[in-house]
């Protein structure tokens, strides 16, 4: 939110004698995957990740149970999706730029922990990426690290490490 703020204020800076409309707030939504969401989920991994991410077939895979879509109003701002029911493990979890700091992939993670009570997750996670510090708090505890987890996905500019951990919650 922000974002929405920043430039609401620029707008009413940039024009001051121009009315400014009033903006109600809305609240975050969190819902299992829809295919109305498939088209922004798509936009959002392929930013956050890599080009080319295609998660449609997460809505064959029990979406109630394995999928967290956050919008603000029709905004996609956030998705955690799990494999599926039966392999816990987080194939992917990403915020929109500009919505890191509301806490919304804390509440994505909490939402798939307890909508999959007494499996133990899995995840990777590159070895620089500050998510870290959102699994640790959760109680993952690491593995294995993975030398070379990511080279074929990233780009060799990519400022991310092409190193992972596997990620374990048990519970």
């Amino acid at each position: 939110m922000d974002l929405m703020d920043d430039i609401h204020e620029h707008h009413a800076l940039a024009h001051p004698e121009r009315e400014q409309a009033s903006r109600p707030s809305a609240p975050i939504d969190y819902q299992a995957l829809h295919p109305s969401h498939l088209q922004q989920v798509h936009d959002l991994l392929s930013r956050t990740f890599w080009p080319g991410v295609d998660v449609s077939d997460s809505l064959q895979y029990s979406p109630e149970q394995c999928t967290v879509v956050a919008t603000y109003r029709r905004l996609v701002v956030g998705v955690a999706l799990l494999s599926s029911p039966q392999e816990t493990y987080i194939t992917y979890l990403a915020v929109r730029a500009g919505w890191e700091s509301s806490q919304i992939a804390t509440k994505m993670l909490h939402t798939l922990i307890t909508r999959n009570p007494g499996r133990d997750i899995l995840l990777h996670v590159s070895a620089n990426n500050p998510a870290m510090l959102l699994y640790n708090r959760f109680g993952f505890k690491a593995e294995e690290f993975i030398v070379g987890f990511y080279e074929d996905y990233l780009d060799r500019q990519s400022r991310a490490s092409k190193n992972a951990f596997r990620l374990r919650l048990r519970c």
